[in-house]
This record gives structure tokens, sequence and C-alpha cells, in this order.
């Protein structure tokens, strides 16, 4: 009788869909973490906010915005999107590394319509990047507790996310993420809604 020898490319085929598959547990466990973490940050920040008001950035001749250190961690603002139910904290340095928890502050200020904020493309952050409309109301809260509100002007994609790209001028608010799928980055911008 002759010994059947087992084929080494279904043997590497095992071993790499195991590695997949480890992988992608082992992705969505990060993402259930940093879910839970920016969760406990956003119910720290709105206790410790003060009432809100409206703002306006003509009112703030000094761009450098106030910041709330919650766990070691600077906050610089609370980014809500009412109509799609996002509230999430924004961390006040850009830290690419840390992006998977929560937003960071890529550059600016909402007090000179500069802002620029960065986020990753997983649901409990920025997946809302890919599927906004236009018009959409957005809201910066700082942490004095005061809200700009801004709509959403367009949305554009790119395969490079350089920073000229990212701080265009047109807009006062940029929030920017890159997809999971296509691999381009998402820049969705928007405007000061002045009442």
């Amino acid at each position: 009788m002759k010994k059947r020898k087992f084929p080494i490319f279904l043997v590497l085929g095992i071993i790499l869909v195991v590695i997949s598959f480890s992988l992608l547990i082992a992705h969505q466990i990060r993402v259930h973490i940093a879910s839970d973490k920016c969760q406990k940050v956003l119910e720290k920040m709105e206790s410790l906010l003060p009432e809100r008001s409206a703002g306006s950035p003509e009112l703030y001749p000094n761009p450098n915005m106030p910041v709330l250190e919650i766990d070691s961690v600077d906050y610089v603002a609370l980014l809500e999107i009412p109509s799609l139910e996002v509230s999430l904290p924004v961390a006040d340095r850009w830290n690419r590394d840390k992006l998977f928890a929560y937003p960071h502050r890529f550059c600016g200020s909402a007090y000179n319509q500069t802002l620029v904020i960065g986020g990753a493309d997983y649901s409990h952050q920025f997946s809302f990047c890919d599927k906004i409309d236009q018009g959409t109301t957005v809201t910066v809260t700082d942490m004095t507790g005061t809200q700009f509100t801004y709509k959403v002007t367009r949305v554009d994609r790119s395969s490079d996310a350089k920073k000229q790209w990212l701080t265009n001028t047109d807009y006062d608010l940029t929030l920017f993420c890159r997809d999971i799928y296509s691999l381009k980055y998402i820049a969705v911008r928007c405007n000061f809604a002045y009442n």
C-alpha cells in the first residue's frame, strides 16, 4: 500500500486561514475595547462640560482651544452629528497610533475656522464619512461648553492625505479617515452655519 502524502499547499492554506481568522478576531477585540474606552471618556466629558452655549469664530482672536484632561489624555472637543447619533471625544494632539480609540485633532482650531479632525473608519467612530449627506449638521463643542455648528458641504476622496489637501481653506471644518475597503482617504468638508 502506498502512503498518501499530505499536500504541502493544503497545509499552508490551512495555516493561512487560521492566521487570517486569528487576526480578524484580534482586530474585533481591539475595536470593541476601543469603543468601550471611547464611551467611558465620553461619559466623563459630558459630566464635566458646563452648559452649552452657541459660539461664533469671530469672537475668538486667539486660536488656542482649551483642553480637558481625562485619564492622562488631553481632549480639545466633543464632536457630534445628531442625525447619525454620533458623539465622540476629540483628543488634542495628533497621534496616528491611538486613532483606533478616538478621533484626534490633526491641526487647526474652531476659533479660526481651520479645524481638521482625523479618525478611524470603525463603527464606533468615523464609519459615517462614506455615507454622510450634504447639509448634515455637525457640532464641535470646546471644553468651555461653547458649541460651533457646521453643515456638511461636500465629501472628497483621495488616494493620499497630504496636509495641503486636508487643510483646504475653503472649509471651516474637515473630518477625515481612511476607508478600510478602498484604502482611499475620505474628507467630510463642512462650513460654519451662520444663523
